[in-house]
């Protein structure tokens, strides 16, 4: 079964996470599946406007799969923590369509998106800091003060508790919340309305507010990863 389904139709481009019996966890090889999706798509020149979202109905992503962070090398634990980046750092504009959970990982790259619609099912949040680890790499404690604030970040953040669909609209987290059975007709309704503008203008654009509120935003991440490093290194002392 593959990991990642990447369909695409005349101008847009659907990036589907295919776990849905792991409520599209991300592991090793889902994460590069949707490095070689991202990659992929950059080079198509017909491609304007991404969409990600989960199979199955019931997540988005429920983030990292835990059963896997035990055995993985540093090195794919970095790739792992850090794959919202690749989306984040595509140049064509990048929707994401969230039904059920997007929980930490998962959540991370739905901010990675440049625009998140959810359905009124969705349930949010960042339980990292219940494993003893932060939200990291994917710039979770990063961009989500820049959307919701910085007291609003820390209760969610601090508190690992999920919260509902019409509250993370009501915070800046989501931009639409749409009935689960009209998620799909919108979510594409408005990444169609996206495609029909000039694609140049439309990279221009991305690049333009990206810079207004990404600037010197790598230095931020690496210190991200850094003190969640720090937090991996207690839990294994811990552990001994």
């Amino acid at each position: 079964m593959r990991m990642v389904i990447l369909e695409k139709k005349e101008r847009l481009a659907l990036i589907t996470l295919n776990r849905p019996d792991k409520l599209n966890a991300l592991n090793s090889e889902a994460v590069n599946a949707l490095i070689k999706a991202a990659e992929e798509i950059e080079k198509d020149d017909d491609i304007r406007v991404v969409i990600i979202t989960g199979a199955g109905g019931k997540a988005f992503s429920s983030g990292s799969d835990l059963t896997e962070l035990q055995e993985i090398t540093a090195v794919e634990l970095r790739q792992r923590i850090e794959s919202p980046n690749i989306i984040r750092n595509l140049s064509k504009p990048v929707v994401a369509m969230i039904q059920g959970y997007a929980l930490g990982g998962g959540l991370e790259l739905a901010l990675a998106c440049d625009i998140r619609v959810a359905s009124e099912d969705a349930k949010l949040g960042f339980p990292e800091i219940t494993h003893g680890w932060l939200p990291a790499g994917g710039g979770g404690t990063q961009v989500l003060p820049r959307l919701v604030g910085e007291g609003m970040a820390m209760k969610l953040i601090l508190t690992g508790k999920f919260i509902s669909a019409a509250e993370a609209k009501q915070i800046g987290l989501v931009e639409m919340v749409v009935p689960a059975d009209q998620l799909q007709a919108e979510t594409q309704k408005l990444a169609e309305d996206i495609a029909e503008k000039p694609v140049e203008i439309l990279r221009l654009a991305k690049e333009a507010i990206k810079a207004s509120v990404h600037t010197n935003f790598q230095s931020r991440l690496n210190y991200e990863t850094a003190l969640n490093a720090i937090c991996f290194a207690i839990k294994r002392e811990e552990g001994k």
